[in-house]
């Protein structure tokens, strides 16, 4: 799992991919992984550059998330 600290710029590397929160846009977050925007709302899975990101909490202090392979079904 991934925290981001919101209203700084946050980033981390998962499984060998750079991750950086990009926006928050209600519930959808909005992340950069490994150069490939994605937006995902809380509690969903959406696939990019090969890894799955689920969004498991947006606070107004942070969002936590998930990465991991194998998720490849683009939704």
């Amino acid at each position: 799992m991934i925290t981001f600290d919101r209203g700084v710029s946050a980033k981390a590397s998962v499984l060998g991919v750079d991750a950086k929160l990009v926006a928050v846009n209600g519930d959808t977050v909005v992340l950069s992984v490994a150069g490939q925007e994605v937006s995902v709302p809380v509690g969903q899975t959406r696939s990019a550059s090969g890894v799955g990101v689920t969004v498991q909490q947006v606070t107004e202090d942070k969002v936590v998330v998930r990465v991991s392979s194998g998720v490849s079904d683009g939704k």
